[in-house]
């Protein structure tokens, strides 16, 4: 468990610099001969005070982080044309180890702060509140662990929130909602649980929103349905219950839709792809639906992947589908699914034959029957795979 106490040696440091820092400020000791504000000296002392935590550095990325050369051209420091401000820090993907000080809460001119796919590990202890500019925090794939901090509600230019793969528990706070220019949440992969928040819906720019894989419970709030340049909405992989919103199927500009591995009940509305025309993948398996399974997906004329395997759909594979010429994937096993009545040849796999694009298709453990058409043969140009198994096929 992280701590929040300093080391002996840290306040040692610290106290060492900022000391060193007020007389050179003052002209005291031996001034530079670059102009040196306390604004400069305040980035510096917050990029040292960040190095001082970094526990391993394996590839020597800080390695040219010392007085030779200006922090402003520190490897992953970046500053603001004519200032010697901080701007951006983007030190991703350079296996840095360690804990995150709280005085980059100090780089109060940062508009970028990026230390994805690191092994950064303790409490975020920033104080964003004093990071009014910061417009993309993106710290995926970490080590990070407790609170998502409630400072991060201050920092109203936020476009971008990435904590993909933390370890970040507690419910996701409402505050979240009052981040406006938000366009990218992604917070999949940690321990979040609660309710999802209401207040998602006052995102009026909100792009992309990620929050699969953790443990949410409740329903999926009807209201998101007002986020109108939604292109992205995951929530698999949590313990979401009670039926699907039928405002979630008419946002337009819906690319890619996830509700996968969940416990959601009820049917699919019935016409589920008619509001969809931007629809490239939908997954929906692993839920507790029952009923038919639509076939105005047929609608939805961009699908490439639908994954509607381990539910209780039942009664007829819809013919329409196969008029989804872009389909590459579909995965319906695992369901109640029939064959046409009367039909002596699995028809479905008669109307794939215009989807010249299909790759892979698994209906096994369903109820259908018959046999394989003539047709067939159309399909093995693209498709190579299909999964017809424990079904009652001749």
């Amino acid at each position: 468990m992280a701590t929040t106490g300093w080391s002996p040696q840290l306040l040692g440091f610290l106290l060492c610099f900022s000391s060193f820092a007020f007389i050179v400020v003052l002209g005291q000791g031996e001034v530079p001969s670059a102009p040196v504000s306390l604004s400069n000296v305040t980035d510096q002392f917050a990029l040292l005070s960040f190095k001082f935590l970094v526990t391993k550095d394996p590839h020597n990325v800080l390695s040219n982080w010392n007085s030779n050369i200006s922090f402003c051209d520190w490897t992953g420091a970046s500053c603001g044309c004519g200032s010697q401000r901080v701007v951006a820090l983007n030190l991703s993907e350079k296996a840095l180890e360690g804990t995150l000080s709280p005085y980059i809460s100090n780089l109060s001119f940062s508009q970028v702060l990026d230390l994805s796919t690191d092994s950064f590990h303790g409490q975020l202890l920033v104080d964003f509140s004093r990071l009014p500019l910061l417009a993309n925090l993106i710290i995926s794939t970490n080590n990070f662990e407790g609170l998502i901090p409630q400072t991060l509600s201050r920092c109203r230019r936020l476009q971008v929130l990435s904590t993909i793969e933390n370890e970040f528990y507690g419910s996701i706070s409402e505050f979240l909602g009052s981040l406006l220019e938000v366009k990218h949440i992604n917070l999949y992969g940690n321990r979040l649980a609660g309710t999802i928040p209401v207040t998602f819906a006052n995102l009026s720019k909100l792009e992309h929103l990620n929050i699969g894989q953790n443990y949410m419970h409740g329903k999926i709030p009807s209201e998101l349905g007002s986020i109108t340049h939604l292109t992205f909405f995951s929530v698999e992989m949590n313990n979401l219950t009670g039926t699907l919103p039928d405002s979630l199927f008419i946002l337009s500009t819906l690319q890619i839709l996830s509700f996968t591995t969940n416990q959601v009940t009820g049917h699919l509305p019935k016409d589920v792809g008619r509001f969809l025309p931007n629809l490239q993948q939908l997954y929906a398996g692993t839920n507790n639906f029952d009923g038919p399974l639509p076939a105005s997906l047929s609608n939805a004329t961009r699908l490439q992947l639908l994954t509607a395997e381990s539910i209780k759909f039942s009664g007829l594979i819809p013919l329409e589908l196969g008029n989804l010429t872009q389909l590459k994937y579909l995965y319906l096993w695992a369901n109640i699914l029939t064959n046409a009545h009367g039909s002596h040849e699995l028809s479905i796999l008669t109307s794939f034959t215009k989807c010249r694009m299909q790759q892979k298709v698994n209906i096994s453990q369903n109820l259908l029957n018959g046999t394989l058409p003539v047709s067939f043969g159309n399909l093995t140009t693209t498709l190579w795979r299909l999964v017809l198994s424990s079904n009652l096929i001749e």
